[in-house]
Order: C-alpha cells, then sequence, then structure tokens
C-alpha cells in the first residue's frame, strides 16, 4: 500500500489515468486505484517480487513501449510501474499546456510518448534512520520521501529556524518544509511534469516550457539520436541526451559494460554469483531470489498458475505453454505487427516474439553478458532491433587495452558497439567510433 500523507497533494486532484496495457481500456482517476489496476496485469502475468524467466515471457504490452528484459522479473515489475508514474506526470503536463494556451506545443511527436527510462535497481530511501523496504513502484517511493519532508518538526512561530536535510551525508538546511521538499528531488531524481505529446519528463515547469519554446523558436527538430530515435532543435541538446546511453562500467567477469555501478552490481549477482539462498519447505529446490521460489511453489498447488489478463476473459491454466497459445489463438488479432526483422522483414505483434525470432532463426546475441535486445521505431512505424551501444572514452580505452592485437578501434568520447550477427567474432567489438561531447 502506498505510504499515508496527511497533507492534500496535487495528485489528489481528479485525473484521467488510462491503462494501455495490452487491449485494456479502463481509466481512473485516482494514482492508487490506477496502480492497483496495473498490479491485477502483473499478477496475471505471475510476476510479483522479482526473479528469472526465459526471454520469451518479459515483453511489456504497454501500447508504444517494445521493453523486452530478460534480466529478471523485478526489473520487469519496475518498468511496469514507472508507466503509471510517467502517466500520471503526462496528465500533469497536458494540464499545464491548457492553461498557458499561449505557449505552443510539443513538435516531437508521439512515437516516443511512452518510452521510459531504465530502472536498475529498486526505489530506496536513505533519509537517516528510515527502515522503510525498496520499493518497485516510483509512485509510492516519492510519496514516502515526500512524508519525511512534511513531518519535520518546524514551530510556526519561529520562521528563522532552519531545517536540516535527513539525506544520508547531506547537510543541507533550507527555510521551511516546502524547501526542503523541493531539495529532496536533488537526492531521489523525482520529476514533476511530463510532456503529454514526446513524453519527456521535467524537474519543474519551468524547464517544460523550455522544451516547448525551444521547439516554437528552431525550426524543425533537425539532430535525431541514432539510439533511441528521439530528435532534439539544437546539436548541444542531442549532445547532452546521449551522455545518457554512454556506458562507463565493465564486468570484471565478462564482456558486459554498464552505465551505473548499481546495474554492475544487479548484473554480478544474477549472472555470476552461484548462491542460491532461498529454498522450497517442501523439497530439495533453491534459487536465487523470492520470486523464482514463489513461482517453485505453484508446482506444490493445485490452484491455476497463469491466469489470461484481457477483460472478460477467464481462462486460466497450470502451463505456461498453454496460455502463450491460448493469447495466440485468442488474442493475437488485438495486437497490431509492429516489431519487424531488420534482415527478413517478418513482422511480429509483440517484441519478445521478435526476440525470439532473431535469436533461434538468425543467431542473434549480445556479446557475453547482454541478454537483451532493445527496440526503437524507425521512420515507417515499425520497430527494429537497436543495433548500437556506445562506451565512454575511459571503458573504451580499458577494453581496447584488453583486447588482443589486431583488434584496435578508434574512439574520441565513446565507441560505438555493434550487435553481433550471424558468424562474427565476438572479440570484434568495436566496429567504429561516435563521438558524444
Amino acid at each position: 500500500m502506498p505510504p499515508a500523507s496527511k497533507r492534500a497533494r496535487k495528485e489528489d486532484s481528479p485525473l484521467e489515468l488510462a491503462c494501455e496495457w495490452g487491449s485494456c481500456q479502463e481509466s481512473f482517476d485516482r494514482m492508487q486505484e490506477f496502480c492497483e489496476h496495473v498490479e491485477g496485469h502483473l499478477k496475471a502475468l505471475d510476476i510479483e517480487d522479482g526473479g528469472n524467466y526465459s526471454f520469451e515471457e518479459h515483453s511489456c504490452l504497454w501500447k508504444d513501449c517494445g521493453f523486452c528484459s530478460v534480466e529478471n522479473a523485478e526489473e520487469f515489475k519496475r518498468h511496469v510501474y514507472f508507466h503509471c508514474y510517467h502517466t500520471k506526470l503526462k496528465q500533469w503536463g497536458q494540464g499545464v499546456l491548457k492553461a498557458q494556451p499561449g505557449i505552443g506545443t510539443c513538435t516531437i511527436g508521439l512515437h516516443n510518448r511512452n518510452i521510459v527510462p531504465d530502472i536498475t535497481d529498486n526505489f530506496i530511501c536513505q533519509w537517516e534512520q528510515c527502515e522503510q523496504p525498496s520499493l518497485a513502484n516510483p509512485e509510492w517511493f516519492y510519496r514516502h520521501v515526500e512524508m519525511h519532508s512534511m513531518c519535520m518538526d518546524v514551530p510556526s512561530a519561529d520562521k528563522e529556524l532552519l531545517v536540516r536535510c535527513g539525506w544520508k551525508d547531506c547537510e543541507a538546511m533550507f527555510k521551511g518544509r516546502f524547501k526542503l521538499r523541493e531539495h529532496l528531488r536533488s537526492h531521489t531524481g523525482e520529476k514533476v511534469v511530463a510532456c503529454p505529446i514526446c513524453g519527456g519528463m521535467f524537474a519543474n515547469n519551468t524547464k517544460f516550457f523550455d522544451h516547448i519554446r525551444r521547439q516554437t523558436t528552431i525550426e524543425g527538430q533537425r539532430f535525431q539520436c541514432s539510439h533511441c530515435s528521439k530528435r532534439f532543435a539544437t546539436e548541444r541538446l542531442l549532445r547532452d541526451h546521449m551522455r545518457n546511453h554512454v556506458n562507463h562500467y565493465k564486468c570484471p567477469l565478462c564482456d558486459m559494460t554498464c552505465p551505473s555501478p548499481s546495474s554492475l552490481r544487479n548484473h554480478i549477482k544474477f549472472r555470476h554469483s552461484n548462491e542460491k539462498p532461498y529454498s522450497c519447505e517442501y523439497c530439495e529446490y533453491s534459487c536465487k531470489n523470492l520470486i523464482d521460489l514463489r513461482k517453485h511453489l505453484d508446482t506444490h498447488s493445485t490452484e491455476p498458475a497463469y491466469r489470461c489478463d484481457f477483460t472478460n476473459c477467464d481462462y486460466t491454466t497450470r502451463s505456461l505453454h498453454s496460455i502463450k497459445n491460448h493469447y495466440k489463438k485468442v488474442h493475437e488479432g488485438d495486437f497490431v505487427a509492429r516489431y519487424k526483422c531488420h534482415v527478413c522483414e517478418q513482422c511480429f505483434t509483440r517484441g519478445n516474439n521478435l526476440t525470439a525470432h532473431l535469436r533461434k532463426k538468425h543467431q542473434f546475441k549480445w556479446p557475453p553478458g547482454h541478454p537483451r535486445f532493445r527496440y526503437r521505431e524507425h521512420e515507417d512505424g515499425f520497430m527494429r532491433l537497436q543495433l548500437i551501444r556506445y562506451e565512454s572514452v575511459e571503458l573504451t580505452e580499458q577494453l581496447m587495452r584488453e583486447r588482443p592485437e589486431g583488434h584496435e578501434g578508434e574512439g574520441e568520447d565513446a565507441a560505438r558497439t555493434d550487435i553481433l550477427g550471424p558468424g562474427e567474432d565476438e572479440g570484434e567489438l568495436f566496429k567504429d567510433s561516435h563521438s558524444v561531447d
């Protein structure tokens, strides 16, 4: 359940929060009901508290998303909950634009409106002596952190009394709870508004207005990110954006590169650790995480493990194979075949089906440690495989030193690494370079 807060909140105002999961068309005016509804979609997929599934199981059905993950179910859960939070911010952005009719509108387009950032870890409150467990839902996390600022004991008669930030290793002081609340967003990364057209998120309304004004004062969005297809008015804005795609950390045990220390820790835990601390009380089975254990416990139950998540469909089954066949035979027509293979042009309704096709039909794979394919939208509206990733210049130099002689690459500020196709040498990672500075 979400943390309680005594203060009347902005999100308590009526909203139109539309669920865009698969063919679902329900809408809600409160975030709590909206999040509980989306949680029902997750439960129908048997995803609760994290874990690992085969690559065919992790495909986000949110409209125009295309996210497909094989890392772990907890990552998938965070991703879907972020859609809830993102939907709310876009609603707020719509209200802001209606209140400022003369400011203009976003011209970037709708193709990226439901693309959300990668969330590599659960959200953890670092307020001193806070015992709140980590949270997968950003909405509940940001409400919880705000609660700390609103519960500070500040005598109303003493207007000069400064309030100290209780975040770990922070000594900042502020006049009142409101300033502290704003400051806490610098620790949590919380955004307050999103563009309803392109989905971009902003820390305040001023930055959102700048986003709109830049498009009305500069003709066209001539600079496009080669990684995610977002467009920008200036080359400087594109370069600033590109830095978010650059990996800085390399796994010491394989060729995996990551954008942050937390994502590297997660990778090592799930890919290189043999520890299995979770054990079944009914048999000798053990596993790495709680969701795998809960999934295994279903084998000891007579209750159906899989339920169709389509409205007005009561189909249940004990078999993963059966539920997949059910979706294919009964509900396949409810999806649009937007995922296209860049090799043979075959189309698919879901990203995970294209993933399976690329791996089985064309033997595509990431270098060791990269178990996920990502897809981006092209100008014809189809989602195709994203073929490159970027490393920082420091990481590139490190990787070049580790390469055998003859495998040299160029690099100014970041190296572009191509996905391996059939018949290519796994050592041939750096085919060319791309500057992002």
